[in-house]
């Protein structure tokens, strides 16, 4: 088997640029040690070619299958968010239907939308994959417990602008345990911000340190954009610190520094979120609407439009150091699940069969 995986040139470029893949999709590639092409690429040396179906690449399917017949042709949907409202418009099914059903394999990596999607490709059958992880390296971003010292985190979500809510919920804990949370929102995209009209207040945003070669560039924003996007607030009525996503190495060693995290993500996703809190033993009060919260965080997966229960988890974790260290093992044991050999051992099942 000769296997690529078809992208546009903003994700080849990303891939090129570094050795630990964050991107599940990319990752595909690492676990079947295949290539990274775009579709202007000569892909005739190829016998398996995946892409994925989105709004700007909906037609590969149909160039790949023109360009290679022979090819075994696989189809991935990784939306993150719920695919039907959010991007079919209405009639746009039937079309993205027709495309889909060229492909030989078709999988989701979102449990969630596997039924949906029988309903637009009714005659081919739609498998359930998981985004592969690289967990075994994020592991290696682990700390002891006691270096955690970073408060909780909480997850910035750009589909969905939900800071209220997390911010009340800690709030609560923090009477219930009568002492102060450093409460931080992480990941957060100020262009994508300033895109989608999105803001947020916070007391602090991080700033180039005192240490840096360049005196000029010291006390600086890390993220120069950040400050469109963050208003001042006093300490301890909105975030007290914002963090923005800051690459691959740099993300992990962040989530590793925080003792837990509070991710109320409405919207039905794989959850990677999820998946980067255990990599990096972070315990997660995580969102029911996630495929991985059952399966990682079981003591600690609530309805994210309910607050009584993340109340009640997030102050147990920060009290209950017994409860903490059972939540962490559970994920520990459940990560491989998402890892390089479960998810190629799912991907080789799929493509032995028949083509259709």
């Amino acid at each position: 088997m000769k296997f690529c995986l078809v992208v546009p040139e903003e994700f080849q470029r990303h891939f090129k640029a570094h050795s630990f893949e964050i991107s599940g999709l990319l990752n595909c590639a690492n676990v079947l040690g295949g290539d990274v092409c775009t579709i202007n690429e000569d892909l005739t040396a190829y016998t398996h070619i995946m892409t994925n179906v989105s709004s700007t690449e909906s037609e590969y399917i149909s160039l790949i299958r023109q360009e290679v017949p022979d090819a075994t042709v696989i189809a991935c949907l990784d939306y993150g968010f719920s695919v039907i409202n959010q991007y079919f418009l209405p009639g746009f099914e039937k079309r993205i239907g027709v495309v889909m059903s060229r492909a030989d394999h078709i999988f989701s990596v979102n449990k969630n939308q596997v039924e949906w999607m029988k309903l637009v490709v009714p005659d081919k059958p739609i498998h359930h994959i998981p985004h592969p992880s690289d967990t075994e390296r994020i592991k290696k971003f682990r700390r002891p417990n006691e270096q955690k010292t970073q408060g909780v985190a909480v997850m910035w979500h750009q589909y969905d602008n939900y800071q209220a809510q997390p911010l009340l919920i800690l709030k609560a804990v923090e009477k219930r345990l009568k002492r102060r949370i450093q409460k931080t929102l992480i990941g957060i995209k100020s262009g994508k911000m300033l895109e989608l009209g999105m803001a947020t207040l916070t007391a602090g945003i991080p700033v180039i340190s005192d240490d840096h070669p360049d005196p000029a560039m010291r006390g600086k924003p890390i993220d120069p954009d950040m400050t469109k996007v963050a208003g001042r607030a006093p300490l301890g009525t909105a975030w007290d610190a914002v963090m923005p996503y800051l690459g691959v190495e740099d993300w992990y060693g962040i989530l590793s520094g925080y003792i837990a995290a509070l991710d109320l993500y409405t919207v039905n996703s794989i959850g990677r979120f999820g998946i980067d809190c255990a990599g990096v033993g972070t315990p997660c009060v995580a969102s029911d609407k996630q495929d991985s919260a059952k399966l990682l965080w079981p003591l600690t997966t609530v309805d994210p439009f309910e607050p009584t229960r993340a109340i009640q988890h997030m102050t147990k974790l920060l009290s209950d150091r017994e409860w903490y260290t059972k939540a962490q093992r559970i994920a520990d044991k459940n990560l491989s699940h998402f890892g390089f050999a479960a998810s190629k051992e799912r991907m080789m099942r799929i493509l032995k069969e028949t083509k259709s």
